[in-house]
């Protein structure tokens, strides 16, 4: 009531209680009784009342004077609170002096306080016709027009008031009031410097904090606050005001200091307990926020209270607990919104969707505008599978105004479904606007981003989650493959380094940073890695085709000197001449003990991990020799100079050979009668041609000296003559 019946009614009270001293001196036992009765002390009122009383009793008051007592002991009770025997009062001191305007407008104040707009409107109207040029019951009635939505009258009334006494802080506090109500936070912040320049009190500090704290000027704000706490240092509300600021700023600590200050003011305020409970809850540290929860129910027993604590335990998975605050809340009040929405929720988390959307229907056939209700609704829809119903709901809820990201992630997601990767993005920016904190927010606008081609953007996205959550594997696996697209190989090692740490029997890991080795060229690393996959899953198969790849690889990078001789007179061979076996020997050279190894191993794992007989293996195609030791010649043709300077180059890939002998083939020069001394025989594939040197002695290497028929060189799978070769 302080604000409606601001200083300046009360200096009404205190020019009519002066003028009747004397009058009340002559009939009081005592002047001390007169001057305490006439006094506005708001402290003072017990001693006031008592004053008053005493020159009543005397019965020797009439008319005007009687009339100024009872009004003067009508606005003690009302500073006292006592709203019922301040109007028995006034109304006695009207009916003694219908003329004294200061016991209508304290009657309107009283009226007022007991939420009776219509009685209050009708003093102060009464009062500005006895008294129309004085300030204060322009502001009060200004007051009522504000609070009833009468915004253009309660600006008028706070003109005339200004107009009336320009150095009256109250009717500027009022109008920035209005002002507040309707967002004009500059308007409002404006009329409250001015209201501080003539009445620097706390009330006033206080209200300009909330102005500049609604227009997102907190720092400021905070100041007016400590400004109120230091003027007040008993006030709670200044001080829960700035823990709200501090937890706006997301500085929790200094949120709960805040309010552990505000507890040691008065321990014994459960509003206070449940503040702290949600700075808590924002925090993470669940069991303190349920502590002071518990805390504020044996202060106050409140559907409000209970609404937290079911919140709460939602948030902890306490579906049971859910239910049993919700139920205690329906005892209350049986069409209470938010019961039935953490009820239907409780219910869509325990998978029993047909109760949770009965329940969520009757919660929003009871307020339409339950902008959770409808985003509950619209989520249990989407887990049904139900897009339709569900973009409806959430759609619903975000235009009421939706705090919660959870309606724009649903909805992000539908987005997602349909394809449109734009609108998805803009819900997923929605949902970390108000709520930065959850890691998946920004893995999942990572991969929206990288579906895009936004790599840079998606890394910083990827960046941000796992600093929220360091080992989630699935975010370090994808921030490793976008820093390979990059170039980043290293950096990516790092990410796979972690996801093995956290795994070390995940093939898939090892298998990546293969491939990180493999791209930035460590060939031997990359080879340990693949094989380290394999063990872990022998089944693997694109570890078994890298594996065989990179060795491929390894193998050409070791082999520095060219594969056969280059004539110095840069002349080819002559095309029909024999070649001897010392020289076909010559022109390949033998493979090294490492060699051997490195393809033991090679051929070791790429076979299937279970042992199966298959036929005895067919050798490549070849001519007919005229023993069974014959020896074979390379192709008549020999490359070009150019050409064998060169790196050698993965042949086209030839036909599967079949476990079934084929007849052999015999070419022209096959059907030739062979010369005196020499062997005309050429080795060629299923389809004729005729197979270089290189790949001739790779055959003979892994025939062995004591078998006759080369063996087939296979693996597992569908891999080809040109994946060995490559």
């Amino acid at each position: 009531m302080r604000e409606v019946r601001p200083f300046c009614v009360l200096r009404a009270a205190v020019l009519a209680g002066a003028a009747a001293i004397p009058a009340l001196a002559v009939h009081a036992t005592s002047r001390g009784d007169a001057q305490m009765c006439a006094t506005q002390t708001e402290n003072l009122a017990d001693q006031r009342i008592n004053a008053c009383t005493n020159i009543l009793r005397t019965g020797r008051l009439r008319g005007e004077p009687e009339g100024v007592a009872y009004a003067l002991r009508g606005l003690a009770y009302l500073d006292r609170g006592d709203a019922p025997h301040a109007i028995a009062d006034l109304n006695q001191a009207i009916t003694l002096a219908p003329d004294f305007a200061p016991a209508y407008q304290n009657r309107g104040n009283a009226w007022y306080a007991r939420g009776n707009y219509g009685a209050a409107m009708a003093d102060y109207d009464k009062t500005i016709s006895l008294d129309p040029n004085t300030a204060s019951p322009y502001v009060n009635r200004a007051t009522v027009r504000r609070d009833l939505g009468n915004s253009n009258g309660a600006l008028e009334d706070f003109a005339k008031a200004i107009s009336l006494n320009s150095r009256n802080a109250a009717a500027y506090s009022g109008r920035g009031e209005l002002y507040l109500r309707q967002k004009n936070y500059a308007a409002a912040t404006g009329d409250f410097d001015r209201a501080l320049q003539l009445a620097p009190n706390m009330e006033n500090y206080m209200l300009r904090a909330q102005a500049r704290e609604e227009s997102g000027r907190l720092d400021q704000a905070l100041a007016d606050y400590h400004e109120a706490s230091q003027l007040d240092p008993k006030s709670v509300s200044a001080v829960t005001s700035e823990a709200g600021v501090w937890r706006k700023k997301g500085d929790f600590d200094k949120a709960i200091a805040a309010y552990d200050r505000a507890l040691s003011i008065d321990d014994k305020r459960a509003t206070t307990y449940k503040l702290r409970a949600e700075a808590y809850a924002a925090k993470g540290e669940r069991k303190l926020a349920m502590a002071d929860i518990g805390r504020a129910l044996k202060f106050s027993w409140s559907v409000d209270l209970l609404k937290t604590r079911a919140a709460l335990r939602l948030d902890d998975g306490d579906m049971a607990g859910v239910v049993h605050d919700t139920d205690a809340m329906l005892k209350a009040d049986a069409n209470n919104a938010a019961a039935l929405t953490l009820r239907g929720v409780a219910f869509a988390r325990k998978k029993d969707f047909a109760t949770a959307l009965a329940t969520l229907d009757k919660a929003i056939e009871v307020d339409g505008k339950d902008a959770l209700a409808l985003s509950e609704r619209g989520q249990v829809y989407l887990a049904k599978g139900d897009t339709n119903d569900a973009l409806n709901d959430l759609n619903r809820a975000i235009m009421i105004g939706a705090i919660s990201p959870a309606p724009y992630r649903a909805r992000a997601a539908i987005y997602k479904q349909k394809g449109d990767v734009v609108k998805a993005l803009d819900d997923v920016n929605a949902a970390i606007s108000r709520d930065p904190r959850p890691a998946d927010l920004y893995f999942e606008r990572a991969s929206l981003r990288q579906s895009r081609g936004d790599v840079a953007n998606a890394l910083l996205d990827l960046n941000e989650g796992l600093k929220r959550d360091p080992n989630n594997v699935a975010a370090l696996r994808s921030r490793a493959q976008v820093l390979m697209e990059t170039k980043s190989y290293a950096k990516a090692v790092d990410d796979l380094d972690s996801v093995i740490k956290i795994n070390p029997r995940d093939a898939q890991g090892y298998y990546q940073r293969g491939v990180a080795y493999e791209s930035d060229g460590d060939y031997a690393k990359a080879i340990e890695d693949y094989k380290t996959a394999l063990s872990r899953n022998h089944n693997y198969g694109d570890a078994q085709k890298a594996l065989a790849r990179v060795t491929i690889e390894a193998r050409k990078n070791k082999k520095t000197q060219p594969q056969t001789a280059i004539r110095e007179d840069n002349k080819p061979p002559a095309a029909d001449a024999p070649v001897k076996p010392d020289q076909a020997a010559a022109r390949e050279p033998a493979p090294t003990h490492d060699e051997k190894r490195e393809a033991a191993a090679v051929k070791k794992d790429v076979m299937p991990a279970a042992k199966v007989e298959e036929p005895k293996p067919t050798p490549p195609v070849v001519a007919s020799a005229p023993a069974a030791k014959s020896v074979m010649t390379p192709a008549a043709t020999a490359p070009a100079k150019s050409q064998q300077a060169r790196a050698p180059q993965p042949p086209r890939e030839p036909e599967r050979v079949s476990h079934a002998k084929k007849p052999e083939v015999k070419t022209a020069k096959q059907e030739r009668a062979p010369r005196a001394g020499a062997s005309n025989s050429t080795w060629v594939d299923d389809k004729g041609r005729p197979l270089s040197p290189r790949e001739i002695a790779e055959i003979k290497r892994l025939m062995g000296p004591q078998r006759e028929q080369p063996v087939r060189y296979r693996r597992a799978g569908s891999t080809t003559f040109e994946d060995i070769w490559r």
